[in-house]
């Protein structure tokens, strides 16, 4: 029952897939990016798990039901019908004042870059706490700028936008090529790909997507292997990358199971246990972890704040450093099985966005561009990514956005969109 389980996940993970990429720009729907996560990474984790004497009986079958719970959920909520997603009154920006906010929130994102990389290499590749944590919170407006400076270079090439995409290109090259960082590499990709596709209705050739997309998943397993050798205290050759032997640590993955989808087997049998089910309280507890901040109002005030839930995780429960539990088992931390209704909401939201994107809404087409690495997070990681995301996005990004705003409907504000703002 177990393998079979499996396989019907594989089969819907691949299903979803190769349904998204019947339109060319169906790589760029988040049920293709949820779909192919869920195929890339918790797939090939699973099936070393289907005998283990190890998991109570049960526990592995219930996960992969779980999961392909999610990944339907995440497909109906994409389709799901739904009524007009036409502005009512859509945001029209001035093209220059929306460089000048690109140029100032890259700026201010790439100053606090440079703080985190002048940290000691003790602090700058561990855990993130005190200060740091306020570098990091502030440095992540640089997609922001890069994702607005992307969509005007798209829709017309100019020196201001070019020069607002190098300056973020270098902060892009440090995270992804030197500290091996899976979510600016993603997040870089998607924004370029969706900035020429709202735009100019260009979408990258279908072949080329799904070939990436399955390369990124096979080089996955690599990651720690690539960031020992580019973050090491002791400089090593770039040489030293061609040593790694990517099939091999595949192989091992498929032999071994992996730590992320253990950690979520565990999690999930714990909760089914002990039905200690949090109803959504956890998102709560973790906005309160990313947004009140402890330096300022002291770390007891803070814990006042959050909910205690208990009875989620076992006593022995040892997660290995550096590994998630996945979005399956806060989903099903939540509501049991109900808990894939979080991925129906998540997709039905993206939808949204994206419908209005297509529409014409600039705010909408940044706003879709930016979510989509954290919706495919809520399946890696928490499914409270994208809502953080999207609070971040609203305290910093929209604020920004409404001072490039065309307000005069007028004749003045004709003449302002015909010399050249984005719809």
């Amino acid at each position: 029952m177990t393998a079979a389980l499996i396989w019907i996940l594989g089969l819907a993970s691949a299903g979803v897939v190769l349904v998204g990429l019947r339109r060319p720009e169906g790589a760029y729907h988040y049920p293709f990016l949820a779909g192919a996560t869920f195929l890339g990474f918790i797939v090939p984790q699973l099936p070393a798990f289907a005998e283990d004497p190890f998991f109570p009986a049960g526990a592995v079958a219930r996960t992969a039901a779980f999961a392909s719970l999610c990944v339907a959920a995440c497909a109906l909520g994409w389709h799901m019908p739904r009524g007009s997603v036409r502005e009512r009154k859509p945001w029209r920006f001035d093209e220059g004042k929306l460089l000048a906010v690109a140029a100032g929130l890259s700026l201010i994102g790439g100053f606090f870059w440079m703080k985190i990389s002048a940290l000691p290499y003790e602090i700058k590749y561990s855990v993130y706490t005190g200060l740091p944590v306020v570098y990091v919170f502030f440095a992540r407006l640089v997609p922001y700028g890069f994702a607005i400076a992307l969509l005007c270079c798209a829709r017309r090439v100019s020196l201001p936008a070019i020069a607002i995409l190098a300056f973020d290109l270098f902060f892009y090259a440090d995270r992804i090529l030197v500290h091996g960082r899976r979510a600016e590499a993603a997040d870089f990709v998607l924004l370029i790909g969706l900035a020429v596709w709202f735009q100019r209705r260009r979408a990258a050739p279908r072949l080329l997507s799904l070939v990436f997309i399955l390369g990124a998943a096979f080089a996955l397993t690599s990651i720690g292997d690539y960031r020992s050798v580019t973050t090491a205290r002791d400089p090593s050759p770039w040489s030293a990358l061609l040593k790694i032997d990517v099939a091999a640590n595949f192989d091992v993955l498929i032999a071994e199971g992996g730590n992320e989808v253990r950690n979520a087997v565990v999690r999930m049998e714990a909760v089914q246990r002990s039905e200690a089910f949090d109803f959504g309280l956890s998102h709560w507890n973790m906005t309160v972890f990313n947004y009140v901040p402890a330096q300022l109002l002291g770390a007891a005030f803070k814990e006042g704040l959050t909910v205690p839930l208990d009875g989620q995780t076992p006593r022995d429960y040892a997660p290995h450093p550096g590994t998630t539990e996945t979005g399956l088992s806060d989903a099903f931390a939540s509501f049991s099985y109900l808990g894939a209704l979080k991925f129906f909401l998540l997709a039905y939201l993206m939808r949204g966005l994206y419908d209005a994107a297509m529409a014409g809404s600039t705010l909408c087409q940044i706003l879709y561009a930016l979510s989509l690495a954290p919706a495919m997070h809520a399946v890696t990681h928490h499914t409270q990514w994208p809502v953080s995301a999207w609070i971040h996005m609203a305290m910093f990004l929209v604020p920004a956005l409404a001072l490039a705003r065309i307000r005069d409907r007028g004749v003045d504000g004709a003449l302002e969109a015909a010399r050249g703002a984005p719809p």
